[in-house]
């Protein structure tokens, strides 16, 4: 029988279409980037919030468990014309329409205006052999809907409306949903007992009638007409406002004085920061960034001026100026927006916003640093949409892309990624966690920061300062029943030999080490005190990476390198043509637009095994793995015209 995960995969979506969830144009792009990057396409729109996790098992129901519901689907024309509700010639048309889009016939008949909501309601009770009722003509006990949290009711599309004894009995919309009530009534304790009703959006009316309970119960408890007490209300209501300001860093203490003085100091900054002015400038900078593709905006104060920077490809462009009595207020705009205290200069302070910029959704990490000068400000663009990337998407080499998903694939042992900061380590993981079924397989991530949101993942941030470090969060994590477990960085001896461990119990553990190259993963393990024999038997591999900039294929030229370039770059003299960009609008004039991974994959085999807990030296362990270097996979895109020569000079060590 076929795993849950093998459904998963051959999901085809067309009940997602039916159901008018996503077009069939959303869909066709959604396969065809999985078929580019590797990515199945339920994880784009699960990741994009388009679709949710139970909106997936559903389909594994529907797609795979329940025939009849199809059978059901394609006669309720029949059963509509059969109750006169419709005549032929619409059935015809609808039906035509469906073959061309493949949507649910009702939603066609409803859309064309053949059939009403409560007539395809009616058709489907009967198909179903449900009882079907009014929903004006059917209004909610009290206890059914205490019974039922409204979260609950929500998630389950199910409205609550009786209760008696142990039997629940709720409303539906749509006869598919009784297939999740059965783990909503585990979850309960409950008989639950669906009836089929009409209803254009079941959810909006599911949380009308808890906010009128709640409103109901409000009054009868207090017996005050509520809008006879003002001073009451604004009495309770400070709490709450209080309640949701962020965290500040407590200042030291000062004289009234100076406090009054500061009082009125940043009050005029703050005035500033919401000045158009200064909003317009921010707006813009952020806006420039996203535009550019840029991953950090940099906002040093320098004399005379300030200067704003991109990090467009790794690397930092000046891209504007701004004067010395705007740098306090734009700084002050962007604590706003990302709850920070405008009032604390003196010492460093991190927070975050979510935009969406061109219809991209991006999470920015900001970080203030006081500076002799002023504050400077680094805010860190995370686009959602990037964490959607497969192993397609990195730049390995075909032979070395099949290797790595053979890898990933395996059971337990550890995984490594090596490499200094900024050479795309976590981008690696993430699109190796992609490739594992979060629906089957418990994955749990320990990281410092949490840089992106992963759906369906069990994300942990670690904070040293209240003593949860990777080594201790780790212990806690190895009693969480995980199959696959992520740990940012192996900072310490105690770190690297937990998830040494748990390699050896069962685990898939994937982590990263900042060595230079593959090979010195081996060496830094042992110098952190791991025994041979446990390194041994736990790594299964260890790859090496870097990024470099692609050539600008708008501007990219041939040209004739010299015999000294091609010594430095360690090609033969034979090489007659390599590419370079020459700078354009495209690439803001850079000659090099985006970035992609060079790798070296260091599989351990029984026999490098056998070389690992006999303590043989790392060159004799990598003559005997020969695997392609990460010099001779950049030398190869060079040669293909994908990155110029100068990238290997300032990646490559020679």
């Amino acid at each position: 029988m076929a795993s849950k995960n093998d459904k998963a995969h051959k999901l085809n979506g067309d009940e997602l279409v039916r159901q008018d969830i996503i077009t069939r144009e959303e869909l066709d792009a959604a396969k065809a980037r999985e078929a580019d990057t590797g990515t199945p396409w339920y994880k784009q729109f699960i990741q994009q919030r388009k679709i949710s996790f139970q909106m997936i098992e559903n389909l594994l129901r529907y797609e795979f468990h329940s025939k009849a519901v199809r059978s059901a689907h394609q006669s309720l024309g029949e059963t509509l014309l059969s109750m006169g509700k419709i005549n032929n010639k619409q059935l015809e048309k609808a039906l035509a329409d469906q073959k061309s889009n493949g949507r649910l016939l009702g939603n066609i008949l409803l859309e064309n205006g053949f059939a009403t909501r409560e007539a395809i309601a009616l058709a489907l009770a009967r198909q179903y052999e449900m009882d079907y009722v009014a929903l004006d003509e059917t209004p909610s006990d009290a206890n059914a809907l205490h019974a039922v949290p409204e979260s609950v009711a929500v998630k389950n599309e199910m409205l609550p409306i009786r209760l008696e004894n142990d039997k629940l009995t709720v409303l539906i919309s749509s006869p598919q949903h009784r297939e999740r009530l059965k783990d909503a009534g585990v979850l309960l304790g409950k008989r639950i007992h669906a009836l089929l009703t009409a209803c254009e959006d079941l959810d909006e009316e599911t949380r009308l009638r808890y906010k009128e309970l709640e409103e109901m119960e409000n009054d009868g408890d207090s017996g005050i007409v509520r809008d006879t007490q003002e001073p009451a209300e604004e009495s309770q209501a400070a709490p709450a406002i209080a309640a949701k300001q962020p965290a500040r860093a407590f200042p030291r203490k000062r004289t009234a004085e100076a406090a009054q003085d500061d009082k009125v100091r940043f009050e005029g900054i703050s005035r500033a920061a919401a000045g158009a002015s200064v909003v317009n400038m921010v707006n813009t900078i952020i806006e420039g960034a996203a535009n550019a593709n840029a991953t950090d905006i940099h906002i040093d104060p320098q004399e005379p001026e300030s200067r704003v920077r991109y990090r467009i490809d790794g690397i930092l462009h000046d891209v504007m100026s701004i004067s010395e009595t705007m740098h306090h207020g734009i700084v002050s705009r962007i604590k706003i927006i990302s709850d920070l205290d405008i009032t604390e200069t003196r010492h460093p302070q991190d927070g975050h916003v979510s935009l969406t910029l061109g219809g991209r959704d991006f999470d920015v990490r900001v970080a203030t640093l006081p500076t002799y000068l002023g504050e400077r400000v680094v805010l860190r663009l995370l686009d959602q949409a990037s964490i959607l990337s497969g192993i397609k998407d990195l730049g390995l080499a075909p032979s070395d892309e099949a290797k790595v998903k053979r890898i990933i694939d395996q059971p337990y042992g550890m995984i490594l990624v090596t490499g200094p900061t900024g050479s795309g380590k976590t981008t690696t993981l993430y699109a190796a966690l992609n490739q594992k079924n979060v629906m089957t397989e418990s994955i749990v991530t320990l990281e410092d920061p949490v840089e992106y949101q992963l759906s369906g993942i069990n994300q942990v941030q670690i904070d040293t300062d209240i003593n949860m470090t990777f080594a201790n969060t780790l212990r806690a994590a190895m009693r969480q029943d995980i199959d696959v477990l992520l740990v940012g960085e192996i900072r310490d001896p105690e770190t690297a030999q937990i998830a040494v461990r748990a390699a050896m119990t069962g685990h898939l553990v994937f982590s990263t080490l900042h060595t230079n190259d593959a090979a010195e993963t081996i060496s830094t393990l042992r110098n952190m005190g791991v025994p041979p024999f446990l390194i041994a038997s736990a790594l299964t591999a260890a790859i090496g990476q870097r990024l470099v900039r692609k050539n600008c294929e708008a501007c990219k030229k041939p040209f004739k390198p010299s015999a000294a370039l091609l010594k430095s770059i360690e090609m033969p003299a034979s090489v007659k043509k390599l590419y370079r960009g020459k700078g354009c609008p495209a690439c803001h004039s850079t000659g090099n637009v985006g970035r992609t991974g060079i790798f070296e994959i260091l599989e351990i085999t029984p026999t490098l095994r056998d070389y690992i807990a006999a303590e043989k030296p790392v060159e004799t362990i990598v003559t005997a793995a020969k695997y392609k270097t990460m010099a001779a996979h950049c030398r190869d895109k060079v040669k293909s015209g994908l990155v110029n020569p100068e990238e290997y000079l300032r990646v490559i060590r020679v």
